[in-house]
């Protein structure tokens, strides 16, 4: 590490000024950090989402790729690390390093100190430190000292940054929509993206996570490398240190600039003093005897004596001597709050014998006990009964808790299985659907519609659905289907059914009587 370097200038400055010159610093080297950072990330994205949806989890390649985001951390502190110190890596560099550089301590940061709120401060401990065990945990507690509650901010304001954009660059796509049909496209826009996504859809939403964390991680770790550098700065006096080096230097160009001239007075002091030897030595001891009759005689050396008589008192001067040794740096002064007694005299009374008590102050001292014993009792015993009257009479007082717990219980009863229904098909499935319809038995003949579509389904596709496949299965499925129509009206029929399954919305009446005018006019159609 050469400080000398330096291409910042390093000052002690405050928590949220340190922030901003490492955003400063990535800035400066933007190139460099987002070309690496491309060339690195974009294809593990790639892998991670193909790998993802092999196995139809999409989701996963997101969360892999969020999980990782430490071991992607190392391509900008690399660079900033290096550029700070006036040695610019190439992007060339910077791939090369990866392959080795910080991959030992990789494994915590997967792992325990995966969710640590202060990431971006104490990352660089471990990669350019490389500290551990004591020395590491030492280390951490002091720089966490006056940055962590910064380095933790920093970290929710850059999570809050991720999770607006990718949600503002995935609403963009609404701006450009006329507005007659924004209704229409935001709910196209919701059921393709939100409620039942394709595979496509789903990485796209992983595409815009990932730019979104591109744009903002190489930002949230120059911010943590700029309070690492403020409180390396702080804690071992770096600024001083470059003072003093800048001093030296100066110092030394001016001594080189003046040794001609040293060398010249020095040869004619040396001359002189040869001349005045002999002279010297006969006036020595008169001058000696003279010198010690004057210092018997002399007062304590005043400043009027010691300017030979120049020296004016002026007011003036000793306003600037008080001004000067007021000064923080040459007195400093700081404040400090403790803990005290407010009674201060007990603490010198602790040692001393008790005065005796009268009777009536024992008295009521033991009646104060009795008192505060009984309050605290009956307290507790008031809470005690306060929670049996909520649990025993929380459908009176606390309906919306029993309404909770029963809208909770009751779906699992709604499963296709648990309806009793015929084992083959009627020939006339509207009007068998109608007439259960009517009976009051709005779930069974929901639960015949599904079991046709499904079977129907089956039949177009020539292959038979796997035994539990959920609705979302057969909705995927249904994409297959040579004819459009018929996918819309399953899709209806599949939304109808999850409403009243798990929902307990029933359909009207009139939305039945659409569906199975549509499931007649599809048969007459495909027959």
């Amino acid at each position: 590490m050469r400080l000398d370097g330096l291409t910042v200038a390093l000052r002690q400055r405050t928590s949220w000024e340190a922030a901003d010159l490492g955003v400063a610093l990535v800035r400066r080297h933007a190139g460099t950090i987002w070309l690496s950072w491309i060339i690195t990330t974009l294809p593990v994205f790639v892998l991670l989402n193909l790998g993802a949806a092999l196995i139809d989890s999409v989701w996963l390649a997101w969360l892999l790729l969020w999980w990782l985001k430490p071991v992607f951390d190392r391509v900008p502190l690399f660079v900033l690390s290096r550029a700070v110190f006036g040695a610019v890596p190439s992007v060339r560099e910077t791939l090369r390093m990866q392959r080795s550089w910080g991959w030992r301590s990789m494994l915590g940061w997967l792992s325990w100190r995966r969710l640590h709120p202060a990431r971006s401060l104490l990352l660089p401990v471990d990669l350019l430190e490389g500290l551990a065990g004591s020395r590491r945990s030492e280390r951490v507690r002091v720089l966490q000292r006056a940055a962590s509650g910064t380095s933790m901010l920093t970290t929710l304001i850059a999570a809050h940054m991720e999770y607006l954009l990718s949600v503002g660059v995935m609403l963009l796509a609404l701006m450009f929509v006329p507005v007659e049909y924004f209704s229409e496209a935001a709910q196209q826009f919701w059921r393709t993206l939100f409620d039942d996504p394709p595979i496509w859809a789903q990485c796209l939403g992983n595409f815009v996570t990932w730019l979104a964390m591109s744009l903002i991680e190489p930002f949230y770790v120059g911010a943590g490398f700029g309070l690492y550098l403020n409180r390396r700065t702080q804690l071992e006096a770096w600024d001083v240190e470059l003072a003093f080096r800048r001093i030296a230097a100066r110092l030394r160009a001016t001594a080189t600039a003046l040794l001609p001239l040293l060398f010249g007075m020095f040869v004619s002091v040396a001359a002189v003093r040869a001349e005045d030897t002999s002279t010297a030595d006969q006036v020595g001891g008169a001058a000696a005897q003279s010198v010690d009759a004057i210092a018997a005689d002399t007062p304590p050396q005043s400043l009027r004596r010691v300017f030979a008589g120049r020296y004016v008192e002026d007011a003036g001067f000793g306003a600037s001597v008080e001004q000067a040794y007021a000064d923080p740096d040459l007195s400093p002064k700081s404040k400090q709050y403790v803990w005290e007694l407010r009674d201060k005299s007990k603490k010198g009374k602790e040692n001393k014998s008790p005065e005796p008590k009268s009777s009536l102050q024992l008295w009521l001292e033991a009646f104060g006990r009795i008192m505060a014993l009984v309050a605290e009792n009956a307290l507790w015993l008031l809470l005690a009964l306060l929670i049996a009257l909520l649990v025993r009479y929380h459908r009176i007082w606390l309906p919306w808790i029993s309404e909770r717990f029963e809208r909770e219980r009751k779906p699992d009863a709604l499963a296709v299985h648990d309806i009793a229904l015929p084992e083959h098909l009627p020939d006339d499935l509207p009007a068998a659907v109608r007439a259960l319809w009517q009976q009051g038995r709005q779930r069974e003949a929901l639960a015949l519609l599904y079991r046709a579509a499904v079977l129907r389904l089956d039949a177009s596709l020539g292959t038979s659905m796997p035994p539990g496949a959920t609705e979302a299965e057969c909705l995927r499925r249904s994409r297959r289907l040579a004819d459009a129509d018929y996918a819309q009206l399953f899709a209806r029929i599949v939304r109808c059914w999850q409403a009243a399954a798990y929902a307990q919305r029933l359909p009207d009446a009139r939305v039945v009587d659409e569906l199975l005018a549509a499931w007649s006019g599809s048969r007459s159609a495909s027959a």
